[in-house]
């Protein structure tokens, strides 16, 4: 499983607006991922477990509107440096950032065709 995540993330690092690509666990452990070569990192490694767990915990809390409103199939942050994207699947939750200036919709798609993500 691991080995199928951890392509999924190098298929992921080819795409020249990915800067970071991994998968986490629903404690917000990252299981497998890494920033794409070149990419300096904004954040230190204390502060993306922090990033992490509160992505996990947004999730979660999404899903409890599933009923009602329908599944998230996809949630998204522009911020001035980056943008982030989270995806839900199963056990897992897809953290993608990318450079700030993308077109968010597009480069989801890419990403969900990219790791065979259908949209619920």
């Amino acid at each position: 499983m691991s080995d199928e995540l951890s392509a999924k993330c190098e298929r992921l690092l080819k795409e020249p607006e990915i800067r970071f690509a991994g998968f986490l666990d629903m404690m917000g452990n990252l299981t497998v991922g890494s920033f794409r070569d070149n990419v300096k990192p904004l954040k230190n490694e204390d502060e993306r477990k922090k990033m992490f767990i509160e992505a996990v915990l947004r999730i979660r809390t999404r899903q409890d509107f599933d009923d009602n409103l329908g599944p998230v199939s996809y949630a998204a942050a522009r911020r001035k440096k980056v943008v982030t994207l989270t995806f839900s699947l199963d056990e897992m939750v897809l953290f993608v950032s990318a450079e700030p200036d993308v077109d968010i919709d597009k480069t989801a798609r890419k990403i969900m065709n990219i790791c065979s993500i259908e949209s619920p």
